[in-house]
């Protein structure tokens, strides 16, 4: 299966799914996109960039040593798995697959999506998304 078509079927599954993206976050590349709409691409291409900062960035990293250091327990996780940004009309989903630690999965749905199942279906389709590579 191809990556475009493991987001196909990750989108079909996911509740008001409208774009989805695979990025490489070493080189900012968008290595694959599917989406329903013109202006989702666009958000895909911009968000591409911004997936490092927000998983790489000195704050996030600061934070998540500050979280390692509260439990005491030693964690060889790359960080952060998934991140959920709302925005005024878009849910954003971000996930970073186990197998390319430096790959992430972005999800577009619309605001009304069911939150919960969104972030469920969103996990599921992690696995054949990251096979699809």
């Amino acid at each position: 299966m191809t990556i475009e078509a493991a987001l196909n079927t990750a989108m079909d599954t996911i509740p008001d799914c409208i774009a989805a993206g695979y990025v490489d976050m070493e080189t900012g590349m968008l290595l694959a996109t599917n989406t329903l709409d013109t202006d989702s691409a666009d958000i895909l291409d911009t968000l591409a960039i911004a997936v490092a900062n927000l998983f790489q960035g000195r704050g996030v990293k600061a934070f998540e040593e500050l979280l390692r250091s509260a439990t005491a327990e030693e964690s060889d996780s790359p960080g952060f798995g998934e991140i959920a940004v709302f925005s005024n009309d878009r849910l954003h989903i971000f996930l970073r697959t186990r197998e390319y630690p430096d790959h992430v999965v972005c999800y577009i749905c619309h605001n009304s999506a069911n939150v919960g199942l969104a972030l469920t279906k969103s996990h599921l389709s992690l696995g054949p998304v990251a096979a699809a590579v």
